[in-house]
């Protein structure tokens, strides 16, 4: 903390779960936060994104929970507030009672992920593992094909320093839409460019970065592999492609399959002329070094792994890993490996689901099943796949607790819902899984209303419980937040990060990697030292939309808010989603302009609102996640997996952009 005028200002990482993890600066007087702006002693500009107004509102904003709740009647709307010591006793008896009942606390669920990130936050895992063996989901809905695919390449998942862009002399944006999902590289991207750097994005969506780059191509969804392979292909033909032996292993293997495999059907499948894939290939074969950034949209298929193991191995055998203004940016795990968390008391006999599919878990788990729900940092019954299943199997749990700033649809069908703090409101260390830093959030005012906090939750529960059962946790719960940060940061940790103490964090966020590049000496994190190419499959798995649904349903993030954290703006959005296709489409389907329509599949269906866009393949449906009051696009989707996810994360990936659709007025 320190002084600015008459301003208090505090240092804060934002914890909304997006590539820059943009470090913040809270300008607080009389008690109130008046103003946030970006923190430039991590390197980052001043600027925020557009999702700057919908941060600070989170913590103001009238509809925000603030006292603990008690639903009579699940569902029915009918809430009481209540007391902590109420809401605390009815839960800690809750869980006795089925501990009691099954003779076991596997009854008791965890259901948790991405609202936070915050280090603190694991406090959670922590005091359900203080109980004993409890059901927790494992895996992620974000990024899990394309992490498992990168381990295997390079043996880690490591990105590069973004400054080192403006070394790069060929940037492809595959799948990624930094103009929206990351400002803080654009500069790096701007900066390349007037060096004389080309940009291409590749994408089904001609996005805003796409507006900004030099070369867009326009690829069908889920052809990923497809354009690797051909440009591995086109490169081979015209002797373009070179590698150490000593530094790879399966690159003859793949380099000859690839020049087996059928030019045609590649194409077909990427739905790009012959002219275009050479264009692509010359901009790399003739532009050195190349880095491509793989975005989350490419990995939401199901052969999504491979299509980065594919990307990677484009990267390798181009001579563009190793070397600045080169590689594969996908994500980094550099603050997994930098801190212990410690506070999770991790145990092996942990009973883990599928995070993505929570309705088959429902169904199927038994001996004994899940009947106690505790769900922090998502919004379960708007994210999840399978909803329809989902909501019908609601039922079975005996009990439900939210913890949330907001009613969300999730918090409508739980039993007590608990008011939790802003990242503004007390203490934590926070990280990100692609810029490459880590700070601190300190508290810039206290908790509004009763809300308290993740650890301070833990706590409170781990005491009750205790008090009515001796020995019932072993969640540490007489530790301070610092001496759990304490603990976090050894002597050795503070060594890897060049701190002598968490504590330092104060002054400003610090690097976690070295902004040397990543495998700079031919040396890979694998078995064998050696990167390692994939292998290519006799044939691609590539989902096409059908007669009866001709229509593949995308779903990015929207620009002003990221999946269902949308609250603040909810007297600005639409009732229905939006969904967005091309005009010759729409007047083919007597659908028109702004007006109602019906989209549908065999999940379900849901009332949108039907706009035209030129710039929209015929085939494809757009519509922005969290974009709507009522939402539900998740409804039309089952939950296919992703060919790759359990090898880090536990649990395949889902590929939410393999759902196909169709569309009628309404």
């Amino acid at each position: 903390m320190f002084f600015d005028g008459n301003y208090q200002v505090t240092r804060h990482i934002c914890p909304r779960n997006c590539y820059d993890a943009c470090p913040i600066l809270a300008y607080t007087r009389g008690g109130k936060i008046e103003y946030i702006t970006g923190d430039t002693s991590a390197g980052s500009s001043a600027r925020l994104c557009s999702k700057r107004e919908d941060i600070l509102a989170t913590v103001y904003h009238p509809r925000r929970i603030l006292y603990p709740q008690k639903q009579h009647g699940r569902g029915s709307d009918n809430w009481q507030k209540i007391s902590w010591e109420e809401a605390i006793d009815t839960i800690a008896r809750k869980m006795l009672s089925l501990k009691e009942r099954y003779n076991s606390t596997l009854p008791l669920c965890l259901n948790k992920y991405s609202g936070n990130f915050g280090l603190l936050h694991y406090a959670i895992e922590g005091m359900f593992n203080g109980l004993g063996a409890t059901t927790q989901t494992i895996g992620s809905p974000c990024f899990s094909s394309g992490i498992d695919a990168q381990n295997l390449d390079f043996g880690a998942n490591i990105t590069c320093d973004i400054r080192q862009l403006r070394e790069s002399r060929l940037i492809i944006l595959w799948g990624a839409n930094p103009a929206w999902t990351s400002i803080h590289t654009m500069p790096m991207i701007y900066a390349a460019q007037e060096r004389g750097a080309k940009v291409v994005v590749i994408d089904p969506v001609y996005t805003e970065t796409a507006l900004k780059a030099d070369y867009y191509f326009e690829l069908r969804p889920g052809s990923d592999s497809a354009l690797a392979t051909l440009l591995l292909q086109k490169l081979a033909q015209n002797k373009q492609l070179s590698y150490n032996p000593q530094q790879v292993t399966g690159a003859d293997e793949l380099i000859a399959a690839a020049q087996k495999a059928s030019t045609a059907k590649l194409q077909q499948a990427t739905g790009l002329s012959a002219q275009a894939i050479d264009v692509l290939a010359d901009l790399l074969a003739q532009n050195h070094p190349a880095h491509i950034w793989c975005g989350y949209g490419l990995q939401r298929h199901v052969e999504s792994g491979l299509a980065i193991r594919l990307i990677d191995a484009l990267a390798m055998l181009t001579g563009n890993i190793g070397i600045a203004g080169g590689g594969v940016n996908y994500a980094d795990m550099g603050l997994v490996e930098n801190i212990d968390f410690k506070l999770m008391l991790e145990r092996a006999d942990t009973r883990f689901i599928d995070i993505n599919n929570f309705a088959q878990s429902l169904k199927t788990v038994q001996n004994p099943p899940i009947k106690f729900l505790w769900i922090a940092g998502r919004n379960v019954l708007r994210q999840d796949a399978n909803l329809t299943e989902l909501n019908k199997l609601w039922s079975q749990l005996e009990f439900v607790v939210v913890v949330d700033k907001f009613m969300t649809h999730s918090a409508k069908m739980a039993d007590i819902l608990l008011p939790v703090t802003t990242e503004f409101e007390h203490l934590d260390v926070a990280g990100g899984y692609f810029v490459q830093h880590l700070g601190i959030n300190e508290p810039a005012i206290p908790p509004r209303g009763e809300a308290k906090s993740d650890i301070d939750i833990a706590r409170l529960l781990t005491r009750r419980l205790n008090e009515l059962a001796p020995g019932t946790s072993a969640f540490p719960a007489h530790l301070s937040d610092e001496e759990f940060l304490n603990a976090e940061f050894t002597p050795n940790i503070c060594e890897k990060l060049q701190i002598k103490k968490w504590q330092d964090l104060y002054q400003g966020p610090v690097r976690y990697r070295p902004s040397t590049p990543p495998w700079q000496e031919g040396k890979f994190a694998t078995t064998d030292g050696k990167f390692h190419c994939c292998t290519l499959p006799e044939k691609f798995y590539q989902l096409q939309p059908t007669k009866e649904y001709p229509f593949h349903l995308l779903t990015p993030h929207a620009q002003e808010h990221i999946n269902s954290q949308s609250h603040p703006l909810l007297k600005n959005l639409p009732e229905y989603p939006q969904v967005y296709l091309h005009p010759s489409t729409g007047e083919k389907l007597h659908l028109q302009d702004k007006h109602p329509a019906i989209l549908w599949n065999d999940e379900g269906n849901i009332t949108v609102t039907a706009h035209f866009r030129e710039d929209l393949a015929p085939d494809i449906i757009l519509s922005m996640q969290g974009a709507s009051v009522n939402g539900g696009l998740n409804q039309l989707y089952k939950g296919l997996s992703t060919d790759l996810g359990e090898l880090v994360n536990g649990a395949p990936g889902t590929a939410f952009y393999d759902v196909f659709v169709n569309i009628r007025p309404k």
